[in-house]
C-alpha cells in the first residue's frame, strides 16, 4: 500500500499538480486513512475501557481479576523481587534518604507542650451567643479556647424524653451501652430498656433519688439517638455527623465530680435542670501553667470544647427539687 502511494505521488509530481489540486485530488484517501487510524484505537482502547467498567461496577469481577494479580505476582517473584516495593510510596528510589522518626502516640491524659501557651493567660470561660460555627471555629477551637453558647434552647423533661426514646429510637433501648453509671440496677443486670423500665417505676416515686449515665457507641443506636437527641442550630452540613452520643440524667441526687472520657471535638448540651462541669488542662499544661475551668451550664445552655487540650468532669451538687437534671454530649471525630 505506502509503495502504490509512493509511484502515485511520483507520478503526480511528474505532472507537476500544485499543492492544492494534490490535496483535492488526495482528500478521501486521507480521511480513510484517517478513519482507519481511529477505528484501530477504538479497538484497543474499547476492550480496556470495558475492563475499567466491569472493574468500577461488577464486585465478582473486581475479586476475579484482583486473585488473578496477585497469583501473576506470585509468579513474577522468582525473575523480579517486588516485595521491597508493596510498603514503599514511591518507586523511584531518591538519592537522598531521610529517616523520619515518628513520635510516640499521646496518652489520654497528654496533649503536645506546645499547646500550654494556649491556655496559660486564660483567666475564665467566654460566653456567646447568635453565633455560626465558623465564627466558634476561628475565635475559639482554633485557639484552643472553650466556650459556652448561651441560646441553644434545646430543652426537654424527663417524661417528654422517655416518650421520644420509646417512640424513635427502639435500636437505643435495645442496644448494649458503652459505659455506664447508675444506682438503679447492678452493673451485670443493666441493660437500656431494663434501666428506662426502672425510672418508669419510680416516677410514682418522684422523691426517689436515682442517676443514669450512658453512652452510645453502636453505629445503630447512635444513628438512633439523632431522632431524640438534637444538634445545636450551629452545628453546620459540613461537619460530619457525631460518632458518640451521651446521656446524662440525674434525679434528686447530688453527683461528684466524675471525668468521663470524651475525644474529638465535643458538644455538651443542657436539656434541663444544671450540672456543674469541669475542664482541666491536659499534661503537661496541669502543672501550673493552665487554669482548670469551673462552670455552671443550665437549661438552654451548651459548651463546645475540643480535647486537644482539655478533660471533662461534671458533678451536681445542690440537684433541683422540682426538675430533673439532663444532658447530652456529642462526640466528633475534627479536622481542621
Amino acid at each position: 500500500m505506502e509503495k502504490e502511494l509512493h509511484e502515485f505521488f511520483g507520478d503526480c509530481r511528474k505532472q507537476e499538480f500544485s499543492a492544492k489540486e494534490m490535496r483535492t485530488i488526495c482528500q478521501p484517501l486521507i480521511w480513510q486513512i484517517r478513519l482507519a487510524k481511529v477505528q484501530r484505537w477504538l479497538l484497543l482502547l474499547l476492550p480496556l475501557f470495558l475492563v475499567f467498567l466491569l472493574w468500577l461496577y461488577c464486585d465478582t469481577f473486581a475479586w476475579w481479576a484482583s486473585a488473578f494479580g496477585r497469583l501473576l505476582l506470585v509468579h513474577v517473584l522468582p525473575f523480579w523481587d517486588w516485595t521491597p516495593h508493596y510498603n514503599g510510596k514511591c518507586l523511584i528510589p531518591r538519592g537522598e534518604q531521610r529517616v523520619v522518626t515518628q513520635a510516640p502516640a499521646l496518652g489520654r491524659h497528654e496533649t503536645l507542650w506546645e499547646n500550654c501557651v494556649l491556655c496559660e493567660s486564660l483567666e475564665g470561660i467566654a460566653t456567646a451567643s447568635n453565633v455560626s460555627y465558623s465564627m466558634l471555629e476561628s475565635q475559639f477551637l482554633e485557639r484552643g479556647l472553650p466556650v459556652i453558647v448561651t441560646d441553644i434552647n434545646l430543652t426537654t423533661d424527663l417524661d417528654s424524653l422517655l416518650w421520644l426514646m420509646d417512640d424513635k429510637a427502639p435500636e437505643v433501648i435495645s442496644s448494649e451501652a458503652c459505659d455506664v453509671s447508675s444506682n438503679l440496677l447492678l452493673r451485670k443486670l443493666f441493660s437500656v430498656d431494663a434501666a428506662l423500665q426502672k425510672i418508669r417505676s419510680l416516677q410514682a416515686q418522684p422523691s426517689t433519688a436515682w442517676h443514669l449515665q450512658l453512652r452510645n457507641c453502636q453505629w445503630r443506636a447512635v444513628k438512633a439517638s439523632r431522632l431524640f437527641l438534637e444538634r445545636p442550630y450551629f452545628y453546620p452540613l459540613h461537619l460530619e455527623p457525631y460518632y458518640s452520643s451521651w446521656l446524662l440524667i440525674s434525679h434528686q441526687q447530688g453527683r461528684p465530680q466524675a471525668e468521663i472520657d470524651v475525644r474529638g471535638l465535643v458538644f455538651v448540651q443542657q436539656l434541663s435542670g444544671h450540672f456543674e462541669l469541669e475542664l482541666r488542662p491536659k499534661e503537661p499544661c496541669d502543672d501550673g501553667q493552665c487554669p482548670s475551668l469551673m462552670m455552671r451550664l443550665d437549661a438552654g445552655e451548651g459548651l463546645l470544647f475540643s480535647t486537644d487540650l482539655w478533660r471533662l468532669s461534671y458533678g451536681l451538687q445542690k440537684p433541683d427539687p422540682k426538675q430533673s437534671s439532663i444532658a447530652s454530649i456529642f462526640e466528633v471525630d475534627w479536622q481542621l
